[in-house]
């Protein structure tokens, strides 16, 4: 299961963001409320353990779920775990119209939710993506 986290887990987010460390993690608007997050599939061919999985591992590192040396490796439990964090998190929203997953070099593209975001007066706009899935798109005033 999943725990609801806020505050902390934003603020590393954004430090790994501004870093510059991470092939493909980057922010993308100037306003820096969207951020796109690299998420290559484990089975694709080109997939680079050490890379394509740093900054899942990183997180987990972080949450103190993985320690280098003791425990095994695991990306994808990794993966699902940051995946799961930003779902559950109020600070960060996915805005699938934006996510490109079946390129060679696929990523997802996140919100930062910020409290004056939230709070605007503004409404949540749904639509449905291409899974017939309601989802967020953004905030209407």
């Amino acid at each position: 299961g999943c725990s609801r986290a806020g505050g902390k887990g934003t603020d590393w987010l954004v430090a790994q963001i501004d870093s510059g460390r991470y092939p493909g993690l980057r922010w993308e608007n100037r306003a820096r409320t969207l951020f796109r997050i690299p998420w290559k599939h484990a089975a694709k061919q080109d997939y680079r353990q050490q890379q394509d999985a740093a900054l899942f591992r990183a997180w987990a590192i972080y949450k103190g779920k993985y320690h280098e040396g003791t425990d095994k490796a695991d990306p994808s439990t990794w993966k699902t775990r940051l995946r799961c964090a930003l779902n559950k998190s109020t600070d960060f929203q996915e805005v699938p119209e934006r996510s490109q997953l079946d390129i060679s070099e696929p990523y997802k593209v996140y919100q930062i939710v910020s409290d004056g975001t939230r709070d605007a007066g503004g409404y949540p706009i749904w639509a449905l993506d291409h899974h017939g899935h309601h989802c967020f798109t953004h905030w209407g005033m």
